[in-house]
């Protein structure tokens, strides 16, 4: 077994591009011998780079990606070549492009070079043509989109924010928050949506739950309140948080409290658009009128203790329907649980795992499992966030084998170092299913196989995570 001898990073034009000129420099001008007014076309300070270095930090390798989705200028050193350098460049640039959102990836490969990038997904279109004197072909890759809750746009130009913007929510007293949830509803009703006739404040607010919604910041940027017999009012998201999540969660948590009040109905009076109220299960009730009617099976549910029950082996729990509270207690309990929500998924499975315990992971039964989900479409997605891939390297591992199989549907990432601030272990199936447990070392934790608020919750996180973790070519291929 090879192990990587080189490492890579996203580099920066304005400071790396003395070093990234030199590689280019030596590998297309000086060996290849392409004119130099066609190797600088002036494009590169609007482009992605990504650099490759060996143990001693000496930059070996380059690619970068255009606005419009070409990736080229793969240079790797000669002395270097063989090694896996090259796959590794590649592989970064079509998972940027992957996550900037772009459906579709091309380049144009020289024609000695087509067998490297098929392997890397890549297929041929069109006829031989020449560049710079060299044979080329143009070859492309269709990318299936992230699976995560943020909404991405194909960018122009590689300055633009993408960074992900997770929200917390809370339950808060009216007289701990009024005036900033006052200017929450100011802010959407009046100067956003100019509701004609708006009140900021009600005599209903000091006897009403009051939920928040805040940013990574702590800002607030989202509010809702509901009186003790299930009206919900001044439901307020602000312009830049809506489509992301947040007004799905406040809704939840208010039906979550009214099934504990015992509550059978919620309503809610809107004379805006309601298409947020009828995706959460709200019925029109008349003209501006909408009611959600709560499932007197799921309110039993929701009045048990908070203690949650023992896990049941002879029980068939049904994702996306059944709210209990699991109690986790035995290693046992976890490997059943695993197997048992991730036969049931039909879109995606997450997992967030700083060893990718041998005893719970590494099964057969549950390798088979993801690759079936991989294999169902293009859009299915597993996705693995580990702290250290050595020991899966190593040792071997089922879900690092089959997705040496299929790299494009289940994928592997290292979380980064600065984001290891916990110890917790936690899969999610579908966003709604949910197994957790805070220490991974100790065997207890709770599952739940449909909870909207939870899987929301912690799919900020996995997705965070996910878009700043690295990625490690030798989880990719072994050579031996």
């Amino acid at each position: 077994m090879e192990l990587r001898k080189f490492n890579i990073r996203e580099a920066d034009w304005a400071a790396d591009g003395k070093q990234l000129s030199h590689i280019r420099r030596l590998v297309f001008i000086v060996e290849q011998e392409v004119p130099q007014e066609e190797e600088w076309d002036g494009r590169d300070d609007e482009s992605w780079h990504w650099i490759a270095t060996d143990s001693s930090d000496v930059p070996i390798g380059t690619a970068r990606l255009l606005p419009d989705g070409q990736i080229g200028r793969m240079a790797v050193l000669s002395e270097h070549r063989k090694h896996g350098v090259g796959a590794a460049l590649l592989e970064q640039a079509v998972e940027k492009a992957r996550h900037l959102g772009f459906e579709q990836v091309y380049l144009n490969a020289q024609t000695h070079a087509l067998g490297f990038y098929e392997r890397s997904g890549f297929v041929p279109e069109g006829e031989e043509f020449m560049e710079a004197g060299i044979p080329h072909v143009r070859m492309t890759q269709t990318l299936s989109p992230p699976v995560d809750n943020v909404q991405r746009k194909a960018l122009a130009t590689p300055e633009v924010d993408m960074s992900v913007k997770p929200f917390d929510t809370a339950e808060v007293r009216w007289a701990d928050e009024s005036r900033t949830i006052t200017r929450i509803r100011r802010q959407v009703f009046e100067t956003e949506l100019k509701a004609a006739g708006y009140v900021a404040e009600e005599q209903e607010d000091r006897t009403a739950i009051h939920w928040i919604a805040t940013n990574a910041d702590e800002h607030v940027v989202g509010v809702v309140r509901m009186s003790p017999k299930g009206e919900i009012a001044h439901f307020a998201v602000i312009d830049d948080y809506r489509q992301q999540g947040v007004g799905t969660t406040l809704l939840e948590l208010a039906l979550q409290r009214a099934r504990r009040f015992g509550l059978t109905q919620v309503e809610m009076t809107t004379h805006r658009d309601a298409s947020i109220l009828l995706a959460n299960g709200f019925e029109a009730d008349g003209a501006d009128k909408y009611v959600r009617t709560i499932d007197p099976e799921n309110m039993e549910v929701e009045k048990r203790e908070n203690a949650g029950e023992e896990f049941a082996g002879d029980v068939t729990y049904k994702l996306g329907q059944d709210k209990p509270l699991i109690l986790l207690r035995r290693e046992s309990d976890f490997q059943n649980i695993i197997l048992e929500m991730a036969r049931q998924a039909k879109q995606s499975i997450q997992i967030y795992s700083p060893n990718l315990s041998h005893d719970l992971f590494d099964k057969p039964e549950l390798m088979q499992i993801c690759s079936r989900l991989a294999r169902r479409n293009r859009y299915t997605r597993v996705e693995i966030l580990i702290f250290d891939p050595h020991r899966i390297i190593k040792n071997g591992h089922a879900l690092l084998n089959i997705s040496r199989k299929l790299p494009s549907s289940i994928g592997i990432k290292i979380v980064d170092p600065d984001m290891r601030q916990l110890n917790h272990e936690f899969m999610i199936v579908d966003g709604h299913g949910v197994i957790y447990r805070q220490d991974y070392e100790s065997w207890e934790g709770t599952g739940c196989f449909f909870d909207i608020t939870e899987g929301n919750r912690l799919g900020r996180q996995f997705t965070a995570a996910w878009e700043s973790g690295l990625l490690d070519p030798n989880l990719r291929q072994l050579r031996i």
